[in-house]
């Protein structure tokens, strides 16, 4: 009789290691464009009950979740902006060439959107003579501090909007970008500082930023669950330093659709409490905005053809849905969010085309022609000094 053959035991195939962010956060195969486009058209969206005097019940997200469709939106830009922004000093290793990049891309669309909505704008609609507009030392501090972003903006032009019931208030979105600025300015500081010791420069913020962040998300969570205080720009520097933070940790973020799945099925079951939710929100918003940006691929990134026009939607939406309701009181909440959204994607479609695109095509003889300034300015405190 013969023995039966026991079958064979299968080979262990090693198992492949999980995806991480590492190996999607290359080159410009994503859907960061889509993403700040459908986050500057929710704010929008948002501002227009505002615009309107609606009552906020009729804000579905602010009704149900405590958060304000507008809120979630901007903290999608903080979440976008410090990743991206620590990936662009990173790669660049040059603070010159990151400033100039920086710069570029806000200041010469907001100087447009100024000249355009306060000499041409504001004029026709102030109730004020146009002398008096003029002269107003409220005209040009407005222009001023919003054209610098430095110490904060302001939000009102004289005579105009006066009787709205977003009482005076020219253009309230412009709030978020001094915060934006600054942090550039800090981030660019971090690594100048570091400058002495670039062995361990990644290594120090790759430490430095998760603590700051951690430090600010107690500081919010102490604000939001226990009534302490905080301010409203602690949620979205927040935002910024866990983006940064999970670009520089980005060989240890794992990326799998299970993760995004679960972290849409955490926020939906934690959205019948307010303060359940708003825990999960803040601490699940920027893994799931990286996974929207990376994971979905095929027809959806063709849209990165179109360019990025949500800067242009988000400085221009304002004075035009203020303007649409001053025009129009009693105007319908859909006519205003689809007529509001119309004409500022035509602008900012505009405002990329002619001014933001070329803009940004200047970054690099900038940053050339400034380091060539600063070296021969060296080289002459140099000679001096022999």
């Amino acid at each position: 009789m013969t023995a039966r053959r026991r079958p064979a035991r299968a080979v262990d195939q090693p198992s492949r290691p999980a995806a991480r962010l590492s190996e999607y956060a290359v080159g410009r195969d994503n859907n960061f464009n889509l993403i700040r486009l459908v986050a500057a058209l929710s704010v929008l969206f948002s501002h227009s009950v505002a615009a309107l005097g609606l009552p906020s019940s009729r804000e579905f997200f602010f009704d149900h979740l405590g958060l304000s469709l507008a809120e979630m939106a901007v903290d999608v830009f903080f979440v976008t902006s410090g990743f991206l922004v620590a990936g662009s000093l990173v790669n660049r290793g040059d603070v010159i060439a990151f400033l100039w990049a920086r710069a570029l891309r806000i200041y010469p669309a907001i100087w447009v959107m100024l000249i355009l909505t306060v000499f041409v704008l504001a004029p026709a609609l102030t109730t004020l003579p146009l002398a008096d507009y003029f002269a107003s030392p409220k005209t040009h501090d407005y222009f001023v501090k919003c054209a610098t972003l430095i110490g904060g903006v302001r939000y009102s032009l004289p005579g105009v909007f006066e009787t709205m019931p977003l009482h005076g208030e020219f253009n309230g979105s412009l709030w978020t970008l001094p915060i934006e600025l600054r942090l550039y300015c800090y981030l660019a500081a971090g690594w100048l500082v570091l400058a002495a010791a670039p062995a361990i420069r990644l290594r120090a913020m790759s430490i430095a930023a998760p603590i700051a962040a951690c430090a600010f998300l107690v500081l919010i969570l102490r604000g939001r669950l226990f009534g302490a205080p905080f301010n409203a720009a602690d949620t979205r520097i927040f935002m910024f330093l866990y983006g940064t933070t999970l670009y520089l940790w980005r060989d240890k973020v794992p990326m799998r659709p299970a993760i995004l799945f679960a972290a849409l099925a955490c926020l939906l079951i934690s959205s019948v409490n307010e303060q359940a939710f708003f825990v999960v929100y803040v601490v699940s918003l920027a893994p799931l905005v990286l996974h929207l940006a990376y994971l979905p691929k095929g027809r959806v990134l063709a849209f990165n053809e179109w360019g990025d026009c949500s800067y242009g939607v988000y400085i221009y939406a304002f004075p035009i849905q203020q303007t649409l309701a001053f025009l129009f009181p009693g105007m319908p909440l859909i006519a205003m969010i689809l007529v509001s959204a119309a004409i500022t994607l035509g602008v900012a479609a505009l405002s990329w085309t002619l001014i933001e695109r070329r803009a940004l095509a200047l970054k690099g003889d900038f940053a050339a022609a400034t380091s060539r300034a600063f070296n021969l300015g060296l080289a002459k405190i140099a000679g001096v000094g022999r």
